[in-house]
């Protein structure tokens, strides 16, 4: 049985295995299955690679997805790695799957072990409303659309079956590369994320999803059309998105390795 060396990170609640071995990209959704299985609570896993002239850590999801809470992790592992010191602060750069911006990370360790990072995120690609079947309702509600992730802003009732069952014929329908289901409560400031990769054939109901509260933050900006700095409560705990008027994104969250 081959051994893995991996990282356990937990970004607000979404736990995330990060693994430090060369592994073919073939391989990759098997080894996720298998570390999965490993780590009941893993809701994700990447690998992380040092090879890259441009970035100082270069990160690939096992389904070649884009995710921010990896990627902070990443970052943070990055900084624990190179010695990092309490209260100092710094960034890094991670080339990462499903984006073809290098994202810069800004990290910084606080007490008791926590690494608090700022991610600037990539802008999406696009943002629309569609129109979705499913049985015989119709819904139409705003699509946000990242290289390698999609997202569908859901404010109205949507049961725990019908959302599993419906993202993936959503997923096919939009030929998204992943799609999430973010379940938004404005008014409470609450978001319960689902998400679907297709070359995985997974669904998660994730503890917290970065790349899905970025999305959230972006259809929020252009509802009101101003800049918004908003903290939505999700399953694992609480993440925060900024959209400025110039239209750039941070999402800040924190991150926690297991010993």
């Amino acid at each position: 049985m081959r051994k893995f060396d991996y990282i356990y990170a937990d970004p607000t609640g979404n736990i995330t295995i990060l693994v430090k071995e060369n592994v073919p990209v073939e391989d990759q959704p098997g080894v996720s299955d298998f570390l999965c299985t490993l780590e009941p609570s893993c809701e994700q896993v990447g690998f992380v690679y040092y090879d890259d002239e441009n970035a100082d850590i270069r990160l690939r999801m096992a389904g070649g997805e884009f995710c921010g809470n990896a990627t902070m992790s990443t970052a943070a592992l990055f900084a624990r790695e190179n010695g990092i010191a309490l209260g100092e602060e710094i960034n890094v750069k991670v080339r990462t799957s499903g984006t073809k911006d290098i994202v810069n990370v800004s990290i910084s360790l606080k007490e008791n072990g926590i690494y608090s990072g700022c991610v600037k995120m990539p802008m999406p690609i696009e943002i629309k409303t569609v129109k979705l079947r499913y049985g015989d309702i119709e819904y139409t509600v705003p699509l946000v659309k990242f290289d390698g992730m999609y997202h569908l802003i859901f404010e109205k009732e949507l049961s725990k079956s019908d959302a599993e069952n419906a993202i993936v014929k959503w997923a096919k329908d939009l030929n998204a590369p992943a799609l999430g289901i973010m379940m938004l409560n404005e008014e409470e400031k609450t978001l319960t994320p689902l998400v679907y990769v297709p070359s995985l054939n997974a669904f998660y109901w994730e503890h917290s999803c970065a790349s899905g509260t970025t999305a959230t933050g972006y259809y929020l900006f252009k509802k009101y059309s101003r800049p918004i700095d908003f903290e939505l409560s999700e399953p694992g705990g609480i993440l925060n998105i900024r959209v400025d008027g110039d239209e750039e994104l941070y999402l800040s969250g924190h991150v926690r390795f297991r010993e």
